[in-house]
């Protein structure tokens, strides 16, 4: 650390002459320069390239940040200064922090007065407004040459925006930032206006990873729905900002609401953070959202900042989901600013960000410039203190590796929550858009109103799960998001709203019941935007405390934000906070009684400041199913993960009953009560009882059922009628029929054979799905829907394959997809004078049927079936073609020919086909590589030509042909 200091210090003092120490003598300056001098050499024979690296990255620095090199002991604010050591929070508070550029350079407002401070700056300079600009923008300009043209996002001050020798592409007024053009030259003139306060790259979003899975039970969402089943977000309309989705998708379809800023492409990822988010369950379990009955609009995210407030408004838009990042971001640029500003002013707008798939990456800039694996955010509109970022975990609750995490650029808890998205963090952000807007319409339906924003974000940051006895963590933030716990506190009403003067304090009296585990408070409330590039971001101060009915007082979680990677890590501990605009406390095993709540405004700038207080109770002992839950339909033979909530600890033995109880099978012993169990489901088509047993107790879940899935298939689809059928169920009733109605599955006939007879002229659905339904009337799992026509079978026919035998004979091949009424096979083969008949069988069951043709003509042979139904109707297949070369090795015809030459040949092979004229005049030359070649002719005159093969130089083929 000695040599590192010193070799620092010469940089700085000798390359640079940068020391800032006010009470550095000249023979002091020498003596520390002469040991720097001495520590570098020394560290620079050990490893000359990490020296070289680190004297150019100290070069970088002086030469974007610094003003003016050449003048020692600057004070002309603001300040470029690096410190030796990274400072802490009351130093940096002392000398007002402007920018923090790296742990170590700051932009400052002033230096310390305190001389002993002083002794920790390595030097200081008058700051270029360089500043202003981010990081990704400085490296792009530097790597230009003076005449290159650059685009460019400037952020300005008062009503518009005009600059010398830029051109204005386009502004976005209400967020005073503004796309410009310029050259590389002029970049210093405009980055030295007075109403530039920031500027930035041009960047384009992109979707952080597509996922195919969904998995209900991690966030406890499947719960939600069960207990909640009146509450589907049908009140609510959500805007997915990114590419289009797919607005035809049964899942989707009839929810959409068309708006001019959708995009004009399409993507997969879209239709599946759409149907995470909302989707109806029509195509199967794996199509249904969170919030099934929500509608849907969509907004491209060509522009990064909010969409207008009346697009909001117009479409009755109440959350927006944000499945996209950028690079990754460390200040609090214009965006940031734009979504807190609109957060703040619309009230019940909420917007999701999903955290990123940036987790493994290490900062490049930024106060945690290479402190390790935080602050990886990708997108400064992450870093807005108004809105939900949302992290990723695996189904087994462990933050997932992809997934970027905190803190914010100013050492805010970040990101809020977590939730599933074992493959990236864009369906983690899906599922946490459908609980917001779950709980979005559940207040509706309460209040007839939309709930206010700063308590839809309490509520789910006071209802998701933290890991056991640990407090929130700039990994997974407040913990991992809770579907049912959120609707809970709402409809229970466990929460407070209140408003605090500067100032003065607001209080609150929750009544805590015995025998709690836990009682957690969580405060919550929109705050006013920070200034561009602000230091910290928070502007009004809030200090929450709880005080407990035997005098003690508790204070929020708080962690250490200094940029050290032991730091970050630290557990959070009791303290006062003023980095969040959220603060949560929790207390285990309160005492009963009231518990005070005090909320203090220790600094509000504006008038007064609302906020929101959601708290919640965890009682001892407690123990709760989460999957089963009551009506459950688990899949036969397939895994499923068994999971439950309890204050109990140990081990416990699971077992499963399908007489309610009377005997039971065992399935696993000594099962961890703190980790959820994988199940494979037996093959069954049952009620059934799950019981977890304890030393002392027992637990046996609500009614769930095991079914199998059945799996449909297209029998025929005719001009006047479809058939669909699947396999028959042991120990079923009979089977109900489902198709899609005006965007919904809806039950459409019951059976008890296994096909379906679909009549066109009386429906229009195209899409079915079949559920087995048991003796004692409850229906089985549905199955996944089927779009009869997409199946690749048509009326009966699903293929005809002719394929020629070694021996020159065709074997015939068709594949049915119903014998349904079906009564012969008839094989037919074209001839010059039409179809013959070769041969005919009749249908029996069997799905698959062969022809042996034992003499084909030469040349290609056409096949066709003609199938003869029961009531005398007549279909027949598309024709199947067959080579077939007898007495040659090649064949070219027709002959004459009018249009098109057909060659044959028995190997795959590159040759030279050549036509000629009778005069020799070669007048078509081609290459040809396959057994079958199609050449056009139209364009030759009539006449006679010679036509030759050639095999390399050597003629193989060689014939006159007629054009007609």
């Amino acid at each position: 650390m000695c040599i590192k200091n010193c070799v620092e210090q010469f940089i700085a003092v000798v390359l640079s002459n940068i020391v800032q120490h006010q009470d550095l003598s000249p023979a002091s300056m020498k003596n520390k320069t002469v040991k720097a001098l001495s520590a570098f050499l020394l560290l620079l024979s050990l490893s000359p390239s990490s020296m070289a690296q680190q004297r150019m990255r100290e070069a970088v620095m002086i030469k974007r940040y610094a003003a003016d090199t050449l003048t020692a002991f600057q004070t002309k604010a603001p300040l470029f200064v690096k410190f030796i050591t990274p400072p802490d929070e009351r130093t940096l508070a002392r000398c007002g922090v402007v920018k923090a550029l790296t742990g170590r350079h700051y932009v400052l407002q002033q230096l310390p007065a305190d001389s002993i401070l002083r002794k920790k700056i390595q030097y200081s300079y008058t700051a270029s407004p360089n500043y202003k600009a981010t990081d990704a923008l400085l490296e792009r300009l530097e790597s230009l040459r003076p005449g290159d043209s650059v685009e460019i996002q400037v952020s300005y001050s008062g009503e518009h925006f005009t600059a010398a020798r830029v051109r204005t592409l386009y502004t976005i007024d209400r967020y005073h930032a503004a796309v410009v053009k310029l050259q590389q030259r002029d970049w210093p003139a405009l980055i030295a206006l007075d109403n530039v306060t920031g500027a930035n790259s041009v960047r384009h979003a992109s979707p952080e990873v597509i996922i195919n899975t969904i998995n209900p039970y991690v966030n406890r969402i499947n719960v939600a729905q069960q207990q909640f089943p009146a509450i589907r977000g049908k009140s609510v309309t959500v805007s997915v900002k990114e590419a289009l989705f797919d607005t035809t998708d049964i899942d989707l379809t009839g929810r959409f609401l068309r708006s001019p800023l959708q995009d004009t492409t399409r993507t997969a990822h879209a239709t599946i953070m759409a149907t995470l988010l909302a989707g109806a369950g029509n195509s199967g379990a794996n199509g249904l959202g969170v919030a099934p009955s929500a509608k849907l609009t969509s907004s491209s995210y060509a522009v990064l900042f909010p969409d207008p407030d009346t697009y909001y408004r117009d479409y009755g838009i109440t959350v927006q989901n944000h499945s996209y990042g950028i690079e990754i971001e460390y200040n609090y640029d214009a965006e940031a600013v734009a979504y807190d500003q609109q957060v703040r002013k619309a009230d019940t707008l909420t917007h999701v960000f999903s955290a990123g798939n940036s987790g493994a990456a290490i900062p490049t800039a930024g106060r945690y410039q290479g402190v390790g694996t935080f602050a990886n955010f990708t997108g400064n509109f992450k870093q807005a203190k108004n809105v939900l970022v949302v992290g990723g975990t695996e189904a087994n609750f462990q933050v997932a590796t992809l997934a970027s995490r905190g803190p914010a650029y100013d050492g805010r808890i970040k990101p809020e929550i977590v939730a599933y998205g074992q493959d990236g963090t864009s369906g983690a952000a899906a599922l946490t858009s459908g609980v917001v807007a779950l709980l979005q319409d559940g207040y509706r339906q309460l209040r007839g109103v939309a709930p206010p924003s700063a308590l839809v974000r309490a509520l789910i940051i006071n209802s998701a799960v933290l890991p056991a006895g640990k407090g929130p963590a700039y990994t997974y933030g407040f913990g991992s998001l809770h579907a049912s716990g959120a609707l809970t506190a709402l409809t229970a009403g466990r929460y407070r709203q209140g408003t605090v003067l500067p100032g003065n304090t607001t209080t609150f009296d929750i009544p805590v019941p015995a025998g709690l585990r836990q009682v957690k408070v969580t405060l919550c409330w929109n705050d006013p935007a920070a200034a561009l590039n602000a230091p910290k971001a928070l502007v009004n101060d809030l200090d929450m405390q709880a005080i407990t009915p035997d005098g003690n007082t508790w204070l929020p979680w708080v962690l250490n934000p200094f940029p050290k990677a032991d730091s970050l890590l630290q557990p959070a501990h009791r303290g006062i906070d003023s980095l969040n605009n959220t603060e949560q406390i929790n207390i285990d095993r309160p005492a009963a009684g009231n518990l005070h709540i005090t909320v203090k405004g220790k600094k509000v700038t504006t008038a007064d400041q609302p906020f929101y207080i959601v708290y919640d109770f965890i009682r001892e002992p407690s123990f709760a199913w989460q999957n089963p839950v009551n009506g459950s339909m688990l899949a036969a033979s397939q895994p499923t993960p068994l999971q439950w909530e309890t204050t109990y600890s140990g081990n416990g033995d699971l077992a499963y009953s399908t007489d309610s109880g009377t005997t039971w099978t065992n399935i696993a012993q000594q099962v961890p009560l703190q980790t959820p169990f994988n199940w494979n489901v037996p093959a069954l088509f049952s009620k059934v009882w799950l019981k977890l047993t304890l030393t002392d107790t027992a637990f046996i879940s609500p009614p769930c059922f095991i079914a199998p899935q059945l799996a449909l298939s297209t029998g025929f689809n005719c001009s006047d009628s479809a058939m669909i059928f699947w396999n028959r169920l042991p120990g079923v009733k009979g089977y109900q029929a489902y198709a899609l109605s005006q965007g919904v599955m809806t039950p459409y006939k019951q059976l008890t054979d296994t096909f379906l007879f679909i009549p066109k002229q009386s429906t229009t659905s195209m899409y079915y799905a079949v559920s087995p339904i048991a003796p004692a009337g409850w229906e089985g799992l549905r199955s996944y829907a089927s779009n009869y026509a997409l199946q690749g079978v048509g009326c009966y026919i699903k293929a005809l394959l002719a394929d020629p035998t070694t021996d020159n004979q065709v074997i015939l091949t068709l594949s049915l997809g119903s014998t349904y009424m079906l009564k012969s096979i008839n094989w037919e083969r074209r001839s010059p004078n039409g179809w013959t008949q070769l041969g005919t069988q009749l249908a029996g069951s069997a799905m698959n049927y062969n022809f042996m043709d034992q003499n084909p003509y030469e040349g290609v042979v056409q096949y066709r079936v003609r199938l003869e139904r029961q009531d005398g109707q007549v279909i027949y297949s598309d024709v199947s073609s067959a080579n077939i070369l007898l007495q040659h090795d090649i064949l070219v015809f027709p002959n004459p020919v009018i249009s098109q030459l057909i060659i044959l040949d028995k190997n795959y092979r590159a040759r030279q086909l050549v036509l000629t004229d009778m005069s020799g005049r070669i007048v078509l030359q081609r290459t040809i590589n396959d057994i079958q070649e199609y050449i056009g002719v139209d364009r030759l005159a009539p006449g006679v030509y010679n036509c030759s093969i050639f095999l390399g130089n050597q003629r193989i083929y060689s014939r006159q042909i007629v054009k007609q």
